[in-house]
C-alpha cells in the first residue's frame, strides 16, 4: 500500500469532510466550478474516494459559507451579486464596529501579540485562502472579547459569507496594500486601548473593502447578474 493510500485508509470522517470541503471551495473560489453548476454527492464521493456521508457534511459546510445551496442529494454553486455584497457589508458595518468598541477594554497583551503576528503573516502571505484565514483571526481576536455571544456569532457568520467576495478582492482584483495599512492602524489603536478609534477604523476598513469590491462588480458583472 502506498503512503497516500495508507493516509486515506486512516482518514477520519471529519478529516475526509474537511478535505472535500477544502477541495471544492478552492475550485469554486478560483472559478474551476462555475456558478450554477450542480454538485452531485455521488460524483464528488467517487472523485475524492470517500463515501457520501463526508461529502454531505462538506456541502453543509460550504452552504454555511454561502458558496452552495443544498438540494437533496446535490448542491448548486451560488453566484455573486451586487445586492448580496451590499447587504452583507451593510450588516457588518452596523455590527462589527460596535463589537470592537465593546471588546477593546478587554483586550490584553496576549491578544495584541497575536494580532501583531497575524498582521506580519498577512503582509508576507501570497496565498489568498491563508490570507483570508489570518484576516478573520486578526479581527476576531478583538471582537471575540466583546462579551456579547449573539453579536459575536452573527459577526462570525457574516464574515464567513463575505469571504468569497474578499477572495475576489485578493485573487482577482489585487491592490491589497491598503488593507495592510488599515490593519496596522487598527492594531496601533488596539495597542493604545482607544476603543472609539478602533471602532472608527474598523468601519473605515469595512467601507473601503466594500467600495473596492462593489466598483469591480459593477464594472464586470453583466447587468442581469449585478
Amino acid at each position: 500500500m502506498t503512503p497516500a493510500a495508507r493516509a486515506l485508509a486512516a482518514e477520519t470522517p471529519l478529516g475526509a469532510a474537511t478535505r472535500v470541503a477544502n477541495a471544492v471551495r478552492d475550485r469554486v473560489l478560483t472559478g474551476g466550478i462555475a456558478a450554477g453548476s450542480r454538485l452531485s454527492q455521488s460524483q464528488l464521493a467517487a472523485e475524492h474516494g470517500v463515501s457520501r456521508i463526508p461529502v454531505r457534511d462538506a456541502l453543509q459546510v460550504l452552504a454555511a459559507e454561502g458558496l452552495v445551496e443544498l438540494g437533496g442529494t446535490y448542491a448548486v454553486v451560488r453566484g455573486i451579486s451586487v445586492a448580496e455584497l451590499q447587504e452583507l457589508y451593510e450588516m457588518r458595518e452596523a455590527l462589527e464596529p460596535v463589537a470592537t468598541r465593546l471588546a477593546v477594554p478587554n483586550v490584553g497583551l496576549a491578544e495584541v501579540l497575536q494580532m501583531t503576528r497575524l498582521a506580519e503573516q498577512m503582509e508576507a502571505c501570497t496565498d489568498a485562502r491563508a490570507w483570508i484565514a489570518d484576516n478573520a483571526r486578526f479581527h476576531a481576536t478583538v471582537y471575540h472579547q466583546a462579551g456579547r455571544p449573539m453579536m459575536v456569532k452573527t459577526v462570525d457568520q457574516l464574515r464567513r459569507l463575505t469571504d468569497r467576495y474578499l477572495h475576489l478582492h485578493l485573487a482577482v482584483i489585487g491592490h491589497v496594500e491598503h488593507l495592510h495599512v488599515e490593519h496596522r492602524a487598527i492594531l496601533d489603536a488596539v495597542r493604545r486601548g482607544d476603543a472609539n478609534e478602533v471602532a472608527d477604523l474598523t468601519l473605515a476598513h469595512l467601507t473601503s473593502s466594500h467600495r473596492f469590491i462593489l466598483d469591480y462588480l459593477l464594472a464586470n458583472l453583466p447587468a442581469s447578474e449585478a
